[in-house]
């Protein structure tokens, strides 16, 4: 393990070495048990829970609150300046969390998003094209920067109603407030909020065939029509889930199939392999590392470890997905492992909402891209790609490819 917390007392593990290779440091806390006390870089302990098991169990668990209300003294958050937001949607418990997100729901159902797949396709066939140009005669270019952010922002934006002009500065604000380990970027928040405000006050006015017009006409549990903070705070959510988490997810995969050709080529040769694939990849590379904080409602019990009234509780999934007592040889990839029993969506009443959109987005994108550039590599070796210093959502600062 690493240091030791100057406040606490406590290890240290997620450092350097982890921001490269959490997988590594899963490993080591999977060796040693289910629950771990340490710190995390902001200096607050938690209770980080990392066997499948029980972080399966406790993803369901209403014991464990998601609302600060529940914390006791032990997490220390400031409060926010004025004018930025904070989701209620992973904050919430229910019964207030169902209405929240049944709004959302509505988002991705199962209906609307298979009626996404041509649009995908098209999307994705065009940034091909526009990567084979760039990549002419051995030129590096960015996957990262010109695939795998682009495949889900431009689908998320389009659903919602956000206009192109404003999409670059969506990723950058999106890279700024999930890209740090140890401060909030509140500059960054409040330029999206001020965004999404000026939309939605275009769209209750004048509504249009998309989401946030949807969205600004809706009404909560007692008939009233939703604030606009709180539409703001659902299209934010959106983005969390439907954007970040997918572009993180999609290259890390896009690196696991180039660092296992022979598993690369079978993916590209057989496309009724590729749904079950999918799953595989996302339980090695799901991009969501850990939900977010919950505060034991009681005292409770986990794997026979005592947790204290108010105490924050981590659920690490992506330690979960390689708990090698419920996957054998976790670091192997295998096609052939029973599906969905993954937890890279997470489970509960918090689930990811657009996980059917993610899943279709993934399966699309990656088979074009190994089936138009089947000698794709990395233009550096892995060890020297960079990756965001956080915790939760893990992304490539960028990701470096020659395409032949």
């Amino acid at each position: 393990m690493s240091g030791k917390c100057p406040l606490h007392g406590h290890e240290q593990p997620l450092d350097d070495a982890y921001f490269a290779n959490p997988y590594a440091t899963y490993a080591r806390l999977n060796e040693a048990g289910p629950v771990h006390r340490f710190c995390l870089p902001d200096g607050i302990p938690v209770w980080a829970v990392t066997s499948y098991d029980e972080v399966r169990e406790w993803l369901r668990d209403q014991r464990l609150a998601r609302h600060r209300d529940f914390a006791n003294e032990d997490y220390t958050n400031d409060v926010p300046p004025e004018g930025v937001p904070v989701a209620p949607l992973v904050m919430e418990d229910p019964p207030e969390h169902g209405h929240t997100r049944r709004l959302v729901n509505y988002a991705f159902m199962p209906k609307r998003v298979a009626q996404l797949r041509e649009k995908i396709d098209g999307l994705v066939a065009d940034l091909l094209d526009d990567m084979a140009e760039a990549g002419a005669d051995g030129q590096v270019v960015d996957l990262a920067g010109m695939f795998c952010a682009p495949l889900p922002i431009v689908m998320v934006s389009e659903m919602l109603g956000v206009p192109k002009e404003s999409w670059d500065d969506v990723r950058r604000w999106t890279d700024d407030i999930f890209g740090r380990v140890d401060e909030v970027n509140y500059e960054a928040k409040v330029g999206f909020a001020n965004l999404l405000r000026g939309l939605i006050a275009e769209r209750t006015e004048e509504p249009r065939d998309d989401l946030i017009s949807v969205w600004a006409q809706a009404t909560d549990m007692n008939g009233e029509v939703i604030p606009a903070e709180m539409v703001m705070l659902l299209i934010l959510s959106i983005y969390t889930g439907g954007f970040d988490s997918t572009l993180g997810a999609l290259a890390a995969c896009a690196v696991d199939l180039m660092n296992h050709p022979e598993h690369t080529a079978e993916f590209v040769a057989k496309p009724g392999l590729v749904p079950a694939a999918v799953e595989e990849l996302l339980r090695r590379n799901g991009s969501v590392h850990r939900g977010f904080r919950r505060f034991a409602r009681e005292e409770v019990e986990i794997a026979g470890q005592k947790i204290g009234l108010g105490d924050t509780v981590m659920l690490y999934v992506a330690a979960a997905d390689r708990d090698p007592k419920h996957f054998p040889d976790p670091d192997v990839m295998d096609f052939t492992r029973p599906p969905h029993q993954h937890i890279a969506f997470g489970r509960g009443p918090h689930v990811c909402p657009g996980a059917e959109l993610a899943r279709l987005e993934i399966r699309i994108g990656l088979h074009a891209l190994f089936s138009r550039f089947p000698n794709i590599r990395l233009a550096v070796p892995e060890e020297e790609l960079e990756w965001r210093t956080s915790t939760f959502i893990r992304v490539p600062k960028a990701l470096p490819v020659i395409l032949s």
